[in-house]
């Protein structure tokens, strides 16, 4: 079992605050703004990508101190978060479900369909900040 770094993952956390920070005022301009604006949508999918990989990280930070178990995907350290009862079930399913959107950002598996990254985009915010916030409480605890 490894120590918990905290000032590593706080380090993350600022990181992942200002990414939610950059997110929020690109995905309330409204759908047809969004669509009609190629650096808005350039700019919500790199954020889309950099909340989940830093949030992942997070995730495999706090699982090695946890368990000697490490996680094998980006899905696997959200539902390993709720397993350990730091995240809810319904939330880390959630939150899982954003790596498929990754998947798809990063990969390039299909033609990008711009409004579900935006409306996707919207929904990460508020489970983002959820997750932050449990995460923040978990490490005022350990």
């Amino acid at each position: 079992m490894l120590r918990l770094n905290k000032d590593v993952i706080f380090l993350k956390m600022k990181n992942l605050a200002q990414y939610l920070g950059e997110l929020e005022p690109l995905v309330s301009v409204g759908i047809v703004e969004y669509q009609k604006d190629y650096v808005k949508r350039h700019a919500v999918e790199k954020l889309v990508e950099l909340i989940v990989e830093i949030a992942s990280d997070i995730n495999r930070d706090i699982i090695e101190a946890e368990q000697s178990e490490p996680a094998t995907s980006y899905f696997s350290t959200f539902t390993q978060l709720g397993g350990l009862k730091i995240l809810s079930k319904e939330l880390s399913d959630r939150l899982a479900s954003t790596t498929g959107l990754r998947n798809r950002l990063v990969h390039h598996y299909e033609d990008i369909e711009h409004k579900i990254v935006y409306h996707s985009a919207g929904k990460m915010l508020k489970d983002y900040r959820q997750y932050f916030q449990l995460v923040e409480k978990y490490l005022q605890v350990h």
